[in-house]
This record gives C-alpha cells, sequence and structure tokens, in this order.
C-alpha cells in the first residue's frame, strides 16, 4: 500500500494523529519477533474515537487492521486516510453494516463493491480483505467476495469488547492468542482505547508483534511480507505484495530453504498443484483451498522447493502467499532467474489437457481438470530439459479466428493473450524483465478440426484460412514488437486427419514473413508414435514426452 511522505504528513495533520515524543514508530517491534498477530478494529472510522485509536496504537508501535464500513469513510474520508498515515492496513466491512446472509447475490455485491470503491477513491487503496458484519457468513457469501478478490478474515479471538468488556477482560483475550492469530476488536469501545498499552506490553513480554494479515491464508504474517521476497516465479501474476495472483496453466514457483520442513501459503479452491523437494518425487495437491500445505521430516540443510499449477482456471485466480520455513528453519535468498527463456503459446494441447489419463473418456476416472498436468507438458519438459525459464501462456479451445467448433464468436485465443489473468481480470500484462529467446507457438488445432456450421462468418475453409493467416501475421508482429528482432519464433502444428488447411496456412505464413527468425515445426503425429490416449483425444503424457523429444533439439540450436 504505497503512500507518499507529503499523503503521509497531510492525512496526519488533517486527522490530529501524531506520534508521542519518545513512541515507537508504527510498526515497531523488538529485535526478536518470536510470531506475529492481526490487531483488528472494526466499525470505523468514527468521528468521536478513531483519532485517539490511532494515537493510542502509535504511542505503543502497534499497527491493526481497520475493518471499515463504506458508509463511514464517505461520511468521515480524512480519517480513513489518517488511518493509512498512521501505519495501518485498511479491509472491507460492507456498506452499513447489515446481516450480509440475510441479502441477494446483487444486495451483497452492492454492499462489498461500493466499499471497495470509496476506500479505493479516498485512500487509493484497493482492499483484500473482508470481514462480514456480525461474522454472519455462508459459502454463498464467500463466493461474490471472492468476485471483487477478497478473502473473508473471520476470527480467532473475539475480545467481546463490543459487549462491554473490561480493560482487564480485553488484555487477558489477546493474552490467549498465539502466532498466526487474529482477534476482533472495534472501533469505537472506550475500553478498548484504554486496553492498548497493555495489550503491547503483552505482546512484547511473550515476544510477539503485531502483523499484517496475509489474503492467501487469513493469518498473521511480517508487516513487510512479500510473497515473491523468497520466491521466484517466470510466469504471468499480478503481485499484490503480500500475495500474488495467475490463472495461466503451469505458472511455477521456486525457493530455498534450510531446515527440516517448509510451508506453502495457497488459496485455491479450483486449481491443483505439483511440489517437489530437492527435485525428488511429486505430491499433488487437489483444490487445496486456503491452507499453508506441510513438507515435514526432511533433513537438517539446505534444500530446494518447487510449486507449479498443473489445471487451467481461466475464470478464477489461485493465490500463492510465500513459502514459509518450518521451527528452526530459515528462508534462503530468492533463486536467480535463469539466463534463457521460452515462451510457450497455445490451446489444450499446450496446456497438458488430459495428459495423464489412460483413457480418452476421463470421465469416469476423474474428469479433465484431476487429470490434467501442465507441468508435465511438452513445453514444461523441454524448458526443464534445456534450464530455461518458460511460461505456458495456453487455453484451451481457443484458435487464433475461431473457437472449437465454432464457440464464443467473436472472441479467440488472441482477445486474452494480453491479459495478466485471463478472463478474470482485465490488468495488461507488462513484461517487466521477461525477454524470451525463443516463442514457441502453437495455435491453430481449434480453426480446423471442426466444419464449419451454418451461421458462421466464413463462408467456407479457403475464407477461414485466409483470415487465419492474416490474423497470424498480426500476431507475429506483435511478438516481434514486443520482444524485438532476435527473439526466434517457432510457428508448430501437428497432422489433422481430417484437412491439411492448417499446414498449408503455417507454412505459408512463415514463407511471407521472409524472417530467418521465423520458422515452423510439424509435429507429424505417425512418425512421432502419439497414441493420443489422454482426455478426449490429447496427447497423453508419453506423448508429451515424444513432442518434448521432438522439440528439444530445434530449440536447442536457437537458444
Amino acid at each position: 500500500m504505497r503512500r507518499s511522505a507529503a499523503l503521509l504528513s497531510t492525512a496526519a495533520l488533517v486527522a490530529g494523529v501524531a506520534a508521542a515524543p519518545g513512541a515507537a514508530p508504527a510498526g515497531a517491534h523488538p529485535p526478536r519477533c518470536g510470531g506475529y498477530v492481526g490487531l483488528t478494529f472494526d466499525d470505523g472510522p468514527a468521528a468521536g474515537t478513531t483519532r485517539a485509536l490511532l494515537m493510542a496504537l502509535q504511542r505503543a508501535g502497534l499497527r491493526a487492521t481497520m475493518f471499515n464500513t463504506g458508509k463511514n469513510v464517505e461520511a468521515d474520508p480524512d480519517l480513513a486516510r489518517a488511518q493509512l498515515a498512521a501505519g495501518m492496513w485498511i479491509g472491507n466491512h460492507s456498506w452499513d453494516h447489515p446481516f450480509m446472509t440475510q441479502l441477494t447475490p446483487d444486495e451483497q455485491a452492492s454492499q462489498i463493491s461500493r466499499t471497495q470503491d470509496v476506500i479505493r477513491r479516498v485512500t487509493g487503496v484497493v482492499p483484500d480483505l473482508f470481514r462480514p458484519p456480525y461474522l454472519d457468513t455462508d459459502d454463498a457469501l464467500r463466493a461474490v467476495q471472492r468476485q471483487f478478490g477478497l478473502t473473508e478474515i473471520n476470527t480467532d479471538v473475539d475480545s467481546r469488547d463490543w459487549d462491554d468488556a473490561s480493560v482487564d477482560d480485553i488484555v487477558a483475550s489477546v493474552g490467549r492468542m498465539q502466532a498466526g492469530d487474529v482477534i476482533l476488536m472495534h472501533d469505537w469501545p472506550a475500553n478498548t482505547i484504554a486496553a492498548i498499552p497493555r495489550i503491547a506490553e503483552d505482546l512484547r513480554r511473550r515476544g510477539l508483534c503485531a502483523g499484517r494479515i496475509s489474503p492467501v491464508t487469513g493469518r498473521a504474517v511480517a508487516p513487510d511480507h512479500r510473497a515473491l521476497g523468497a520466491a521466484h516465479t517466470a510466469g504471468r501474476v499480478e503481485d499484490r505484495g503480500a500475495a500474488v495472483r495467475y490463472t495461466w496453466p503451469g505458472v511455477y514457483f521456486e525457493g530455498r530453504f534450510r531446515g527440516t520442513s517448509v510451508g506453502i501459503a495457497l488459496d485455491d479452491a479450483v486449481n491443483d498443484y505439483e511440489i517437489q523437494v530437492d527435485g525428488g518425487a511429486s505430491v499433488n495437491l487437489v483444490r487445496p483451498g486456503r491452507t499453508t500445505h506441510w513438507i515435514n521430516g526432511l533433513t537438517a540443510e539446505n534444500h530446494s522447493v518447487r510449486v507449479a499449477k498443473r489445471t487451467e482456471s481461466p475464470w478464477a485466480a489461485g493465490q500463492f502467499g510465500g513459502f514459509v520455513a518450518g521451527p528452526g528453519g530459515t528462508l534462503l535468498g530468492r533463486p536467480a532467474p535463469r539466463s534463457r527463456q521460452i515462451e510457450f503459446i497455445g490451446d489444450s494441447w499446450t496446456a497438458g489437457y488430459g495428459n495423464t489419463s489412460t483413457e480418452r473418456d476421463c470421465t469416469g476416472n476423474g474428469g479433465v481438470d484431476r487429470n490434467s498436468n501442465a507441468n508435465q507438458s511438452f513445453g514444461a519438459l523441454t524448458a526443464r530439459t534445456l534450464d530455461a525459464d518458460y511460461q505456458i501462456n495456453a487455453w484451451s479451445g481457443r484458435g487464433m479466428v475461431r473457437n472449437y467448433n465454432g464457440g464464443d464468436p467473436g472472441t479467440d485465443f488472441r482477445t486474452w493473450y494480453d491479459r495478466t489473468l485471463q478472463a478474470a481480470g482485465d490488468e495488461p500484462w507488462r513484461p517487466r524483465g521477461w525477454r524470451p529467446q525463443v516463442v514457441v507457438v502453437g495455435l491453430g488445432i481449434n480453426d480446423f478440426s471442426t466444419p464449419l456450421n451454418p451461421g458462421e462468418r466464413w463462408t467456407d475453409e479457403a475464407a477461414l484460412a485466409a483470415d487465419f493467416r492474416a490474423a497470424y501475421h498480426g500476431f507475429l508482429d506483435k511478438l516481434r514488437d514486443r520482444y524485438g528482432p532476435r527473439t526466434r519464433i517457432v510457428l508448430t502444428y501437428p497432422s489433422l486427419g481430417n484437412t491439411t488447411a492448417l499446414a498449408d496456412a503455417v507454412e505459408q505464413v512463415v514463407a511471407e514473413r521472409a524472417d530467418r527468425r521465423v520458422r515452423s515445426l510439424h509435429y507429424d503425429n505417425a512418425a512421432l508414435g502419439l497414441d493420443l490416449l489422454g482426455c478426449d483425444w490429447h496427447p497423453s503424457a508419453r506423448d508429451h514426452e515424444l513432442l518434448a523429444g521432438a522439440l528439444t533439439p530445434v530449440l536447442r540450436n536457437l537458444i
């Protein structure tokens, strides 16, 4: 949550909040923190109490998360800015504090969106945490929260300050907190404000520090915690600091640590993951939800850890909150990026659709998602053989100008290619530090593998092929403008049993480019011996190894 010095100074003066002489600065903590706890205050900002609460927190050297109602932020915008200036974090607590489960989904969305909008407009902050009023929640409400990229934060300890708890009772509640816990308090009770100095003393005595709340795990972490602070990734991710969000298949995170255990913070109820420690046997996580997954029982030495997204989720973003060192251990520095970079662009073949299935009909053995593993697709296998960082920017069923069987007309792969989060967000991808030596494009199967249907905009296959070629040239121009003249581009295509239009179109595009750094590669299904035993006649795991075997020597000579 970035803010300029001018904003801090102005907001503090407007709100009448200033640190007391000799007080610890906001966020200060003892040299050693045995853990972090999340202090939270609901229902603000309030004209009669917020200034006093912020002054007490600053004097005690504490930071906290303020779950504000949108109505109060609109009424007292200077107080919301003062919260931020005092070093606090801001969360969403609905517009006017209703019982959310008694509202319709549209009403719930309005409560949340209006509050998001006013907090962003007033403070520049876009909250990523939501606390339902009265802690009243259910799965339907959580689904609405996810539409706004929000993580629900309930509580581990309830101070009951809303029920006239005494100062002693509030301090005793804090005394029950353990590392990672979150406590519920409120902006308005006088006893809560009076308890702040003793709360700070209790935490210091027990070696605990006030931290921020991770939007991935919902647990308290260090104020300066960054998901990528000790993790390397080359994938397209939306970096929110404490967490990163992503949708493209095969996104991976790598880290190093010393100790006997490591945790992986994830918040994802949609995707599956593959985890490896020291390059050993993989562990699969199926839709882990909001969790820190622990790997224990390791030897007390240095280790590497890698977690990769197996499945596709163009409409839903997963979240990674970083690696966590186990007891007595420590995270080591972020692994250095590799000198080689390869980008793979394509459809279901590139995404590893159904590749771990041994049956073409996989409805009875887990379905497509449980049988897909982008981390074992031909692109991932090729890149790891060549010791290259890579992106797998693929979307099943999408084509260059036409999707599978003419579906979803008016959109195609190019509609979404420039986005960080595919259909889960509209932010453009800005490739900082990403300049691949080679781009492998595998589009066109969906354009030509099914016959044209009545009502589609092409009169015949020749018209489709002409449109395909023109679009391909435009797409290659985009890649060339983005990555420069030195990047090699390989246009790949498999054999299609129903037509040679794809092969003819790709070869014509290459010939027309008159660019020695653009070439084609035909995956001859019969010559390679592909069995296509994956789901719905897709390449199997064995086939992906064969495809990687065909692609790797080509790229080795280019990279």
